[in-house]
């Protein structure tokens, strides 16, 4: 394992961003002792949750599309007077409440924008921000999410109407308006679904492109969130197989299933793409409020063009068509990223398989809740920093963790740039947890293996 001289273990570590991960991050450091400071380009805290910021993605309408209860940090729960599914407004200000209860206010910079990182020979890293300062720092945790760069569609031809990407959608109104037109959503993931749905009440006519069939899953099913029902087998052990059963069951029973109402049947088994959560789409197919398409195959002027020989004469295009992984303020080859989507070849998503001193925290796309699983992520790196001051080796046991391949999925996802980042929770939540209290144990013995 490498070694960091001692100068650098005694530097404090810098956290980018201060959106859910980076304050789990931030607190977990400073929570073991190690002295932290977290740099923020706005001017405050919540990350994409900060609506109206110029970096936050979420619209008027947004709100969690997992239950509070397995959305929230692991030991910092949600008001109870808060609904299950809370609304942006209500994120931010449960994630400016975990700010407060930590103090953890006084150690971010706001309006500090990182403009550059680079590994010091001697160990540690030199974080350049924006108005040209530098400082050095013994460890570097990356948390400044993944919904910036948006991924445009490849589409042939020209379109002469209005188009934008869902990173810059905000309402009905903003920042074109929806009431009276023609207007094609492209994209089967949640924010497509919550943006066709709200475009359906306005427009004049709504289309929905989507490349393949997928499974909707209703937000509550029975009066309880559908994502409780399901973790309730998951605890249980329940095989795949049964809990698709009772999963597909339950869908039938509240929405219906897909090919009940006219769409085609997903050419994939349910959990095998990252869930669509929505209980309206469905109900305003049937009415017509809502037409569904397939792929779109050519622009040509305001007319579009569908698989199939479908055309459609359409005013607006919205693409929720996903965004690409981006860091612009570090090389490539310091994460080993892999083209053609730039993922880092990080060790659970989280470590750099040979550094100890640096991490990318909430770099997953979990089929349930975030927060809690990155603060498991933020609690094990905060380990991995303690373990290169006082044990050296528990962080020889953890680098060795490191070099092993990744545990096999246990769910088969479709191989999509959407799903990169994918993680089925529980597994991956339990794997931090035993990790967790593997370093815990070696830590309260530091001169054993």
């Amino acid at each position: 394992m490498p070694s960091s001289p001692a100068d650098a273990k005694r530097l404090p570590w810098c956290v980018i961003g201060a959106g859910p991960s980076g304050l789990a991050a931030l607190r977990r450091l400073r929570e073991v002792g190690i002295e932290a400071e977290c740099l923020e380009r706005e001017d405050g805290c919540g990350g994409n949750w900060y609506f109206g910021a110029a970096t936050s993605r979420v619209f008027a309408s947004t709100r969690l599309i997992s239950s509070k209860s397995l959305t929230e940090f692991t030991d910092f729960p949600m008001p109870k007077a808060f609904p299950a599914y809370p609304d942006h407004r209500q994120c931010l200000d449960y994630l400016r409440s975990y700010a407060r209860a930590f103090q953890l206010e006084p150690h971010i910079r706001y309006r500090t924008t990182v403009d550059r990182m680079e590994p010091e020979e001697t160990g540690g890293w030199t974080v350049q921000v924006a108005d040209g300062s530098a400082r050095r720092y013994g460890g570097v945790v990356i948390a400044s999410g993944h919904n910036h760069v948006p991924r445009w569609p490849s589409i042939e031809g020209s379109f002469s109407g209005d188009m934008i990407h869902a990173a810059d959608y905000k309402s009905p109104t903003h920042p074109v308006t929806i009431a009276g037109r023609r207007v094609l959503v492209i994209g089967g993931g949640n924010s497509g679904c919550d943006i066709v749905v709200e475009c359906s009440r306005h427009a004049a006519r709504t289309l929905h492109s989507t490349r393949r069939g997928y499974h909707v899953v209703p937000r509550e099913v029975y009066g309880r969130p559908a994502d409780l029902r399901g973790e309730r087998l998951l605890r249980m052990n329940a095989p795949a197989w049964l809990r698709r059963l009772v999963g597909l069951g339950m869908i039938d029973r509240t929405i219906g299933l897909p090919w009940r109402h006219g769409l085609p049947r997903p050419d994939h088994r349910l959990f095998e793409t990252h869930p669509v959560i929505n209980s309206d789409l469905l109900s305003l197919i049937d009415t017509g409020q809502i037409e569904p398409t397939g792929d779109v195959v050519r622009f040509d002027g305001r007319t579009v063009e569908f698989q199939g020989g479908r055309r459609a004469e359409i005013d607006l295009v919205i693409c929720a068509t996903g965004y690409r992984i981006s860091h612009p303020f570090i090389d490539a080859r310091h994460l080993a990223a892999r083209e053609p989507e730039g993922v880092p070849d990080l060790s659970l998503h989280l470590f750099h398989r040979t550094r100890d001193d640096l991490a990318v925290v909430g770099l997953i796309q979990p089929d349930s809740g975030q927060w809690g699983i990155t603060d498991l992520q933020a609690t094990l790196v905060a380990r991995m920093a303690l373990a290169g001051r006082v044990s050296p080796r528990a962080a020889a046991w953890l680098y060795a963790i490191r070099q092993r391949p990744d545990p096999p999925r246990s769910i088969r996802y479709l191989d999509t740039p959407r799903h990169a980042l994918e993680v089925e929770h529980f597994s991956y939540r339990r794997r931090l947890e035993r990790l967790i209290a593997a370093m815990d144990r070696r830590l309260r013995r530091p001169h054993q293996a």
